[in-house]
């Protein structure tokens, strides 16, 4: 059986900048060092490397020209919004979406989704939901939260505009969903989304060590289930690796699945 979820251990962390920054560079730092509390280093040419083992911290966040990238032992991640540019262009061309179809949306609809990760799902949700929709993704990760809240706010995306518009729309918060959940009201939302992290990956992506490490273990407990149900007015619905190991655990009927992921829906209480 499945361990309930637990937060991954917190990381030291410093802020810097490219390695030849402007003003505006080492100003944002600056200012992003105010508003989280961890230090500024001034990079001064040097490699994140030695930043790093002389502000003894495990990793860097890194103000870049018109980005912000976490830094981890040689690694990189940068928020960015993945496989839901394709996502978005299958459902303008109509040929639909597997999460948006498993979550029975339309527009309008209220979706909270309880595992944000780099946001790709919550963006395509936001973009079936319209903007008279709304779309929170919660993260329990301090540093992924604020990389991809950063993001989804500040990226600019060329193509398709409504992959911009979308992104803009979405409410991320740093939040845990077992908590978070218990402090909403019945039906506070129409469905309520799980996608935990995977015991092994699905397949190789670019960072996804890196989330791997700063997101939560585990998955949703039996508790944490039957609030999302309360909460959610019409269904709640679950990721899980085939054949569904999670799925079967918690009950859920499993309604969708493609080569190497499945899907899962509960009815609201």
């Amino acid at each position: 059986m499945s361990q309930p979820a637990t937060a991954a251990q917190p990381l030291a962390v410093a802020i810097t900048t490219v390695a030849r920054p402007g003003e505006a560079e080492c100003e944002r730092a600056r200012q992003l060092a105010a508003e989280t509390g961890y230090p500024y280093v001034s990079r001064d040419r040097r490699p994140l490397a030695k930043i790093a083992m002389a502000a003894q911290c495990d990793g860097l966040l890194v103000v870049e020209r018109g980005d912000l990238a976490l830094w981890i032992d040689g690694e990189s991640l940068r928020h960015h919004p993945n496989m839901a540019k394709l996502r978005i262009l299958a459902i303008e061309q109509g040929r639909g979406d597997v999460l948006v179809d498993a979550l029975q949306l339309k527009p309008g609809d209220r979706v909270l989704d309880c595992t944000c990760g780099l946001g790709a799902d919550a963006i395509v949700t936001a973009c079936a939901v319209g903007p008279g929709g709304r779309v929170r993704a919660l993260e329990a990760a301090p540093l992924l939260a604020l990389l991809v809240s950063r993001g989804m706010t500040a990226s600019a995306v060329a193509e398709p505009p409504a992959l911009e518009a979308a992104m803009r729309r979405v409410e991320v918060a740093r939040a845990d969903y077992g908590n978070f959940l218990r402090g909403e009201a019945d039906d506070a939302w129409d469905v309520v989304y799980f996608d935990p992290m995977f015991a092994t990956t699905v397949a190789a992506a670019r960072g996804l060590d890196i989330v791997r490490h700063l997101a939560r273990a585990g998955g949703p407990t039996s508790a944490d289930i039957d609030q999302a149900r309360r909460v959610a007015r019409r269904r709640v619905v679950m990721k899980d690796r085939l054949p569904g190991p999670e799925l079967e655990r918690l009950g859920f009927t499993a309604i969708q699945h493609g080569r190497r992921v499945c899907y899962g829906a509960l009815d609201a209480l």
